[in-house]
């Protein structure tokens, strides 16, 4: 994975449309990353939504990477202290987690990436040539394939569109994996292996 600190930056502004202004004793959880995307957010400084502490829970803990494990969630729930946004580590988390999965409010995959893919979009509109901006359009409609047959997921549409953002133009020779098989995208002077 490619990380940029666009990544980290849209996703904060997303969560922060989508959770509102922070409240005392407020916890708020995502569940629908991947381990790999919870662990770059968790290391990534940009990534801080507004008012909202960042913790990745996990089966470890270590401050330099924000990390906690389900026990000490747990019972930062209990105290109510500062609002606490928890980037869960399906893979690593355990079952600990199930006190905060009925506790508290879970950030939908569908609605945080409908804001980000927005946000995304937006940064290319503003800085990128418009035959950027085309090209990063017809790249996810050919992945999708006609009639949305091939299922695109909502992070690696997103991701595409944050590199293309970030690069200031698009990438190279990129895979787009779907459902029903692989999808190659690539632009028309790079070669379609990846």
């Amino acid at each position: 994975m490619e990380w940029t600190d666009l990544h980290g930056r849209l996703l904060a502004r997303a969560f922060e449309k989508l959770l509102g202004e922070a409240q005392t004793g407020a916890m708020a959880f995502v569940r629908c990353l991947t381990p790999n995307v919870v662990e770059a957010l968790a290391m990534d400084e940009s990534f801080a939504p507004a008012g909202w502490r960042v913790l990745r829970a996990a089966d470890e803990e270590g401050a330099e990477k924000r990390t906690i494990t389900a026990d000490q969630a747990v019972g930062m729930r209990e105290r109510k202290g500062e609002a606490v946004l928890l980037l869960v580590d399906t893979g690593r988390a355990g079952a600990g987690m199930d006190g905060i999965y009925s506790a508290a409010r879970e950030v939908d995959e569908a609605a945080l990436f409908r804001e980000a893919t927005r946000l995304a979009t937006r940064e290319i509109k503003q800085d990128l040539l418009r035959t950027n901006q085309s090209y990063a359009g017809q790249a996810i409609r050919k992945a999708r394939g006609y009639g949305g047959r091939y299922a695109v997921s909502r992070w690696t549409e997103f991701d595409f569109l944050c590199r293309v953002a970030a690069g200031g133009r698009p990438p190279g020779p990129i895979c787009i994996f779907s459902v029903c098989g692989l999808s190659w995208i690539a632009r028309r002077t790079d070669s379609t292996s990846c």
